[in-house]
């Protein structure tokens, strides 16, 4: 599998006077929801696609509760999860308060063995896919794969999160 990706050409918004370069962008082909994701794992484990989609939906409750609780949560070498706000300025401290709160977000730091796991990506050229080539990687380079891009096939048992 690879990550479909295609060149587009975009205007620098700090130096809108300057030429547009252009860029690689990722494409996404479609959404799982958490019913697919559920039967994945039930085809990965002995869970039954009910037990899976169970397990799905309490950790979801979970991790939001802890968040909502002011905590921090990590989960093993996926990374850590956790709460940011974004507030407007006032001038003084005893001007602050909840009505600065423009939005809550939420905040993924990946650990490094996730990290280094997405490193390992291939990439397929939309635009290269019909004519039967575009797939790159850092093990398999062709004249579309850009230095320092790629990585090697997903199916290695290498892969720290499989």
């Amino acid at each position: 599998m690879a990550i479909l990706v295609k060149p587009v050409q975009r205007v620098n918004p700090n130096k809108p006077t300057e030429p547009k370069k252009w860029y690689v962008t990722q494409v996404t082909t479609a959404q799982v929801d958490e019913t697919e994701v559920a039967m994945d794992i039930a085809d990965e484990t002995t869970l039954n696609a009910s037990e899976a989609m169970m397990a799905i939906r309490q950790l979801r409750k979970i991790l939001l509760r802890r968040l909502l609780g002011g905590e921090s949560v990590k989960l093993g070498d996926w990374g850590s999860f956790s709460v940011t706000i974004s507030s407007n300025g006032v001038a003084t401290k005893d001007e602050v308060s909840a009505k600065q709160i423009k939005s809550v977000n939420l905040n993924f730091q990946p650990d490094e063995a996730f990290k280094t796991a997405l490193q390992k990506a291939n990439f397929a050229w939309v635009d290269k896919l019909a004519e039967g080539r575009g797939t790159t990687s850092a093990t398999e380079p062709d004249d579309t794969e850009e230095p320092g891009t790629g990585g090697t096939d997903d199916e290695e048992t290498d892969d720290p999160l499989a």
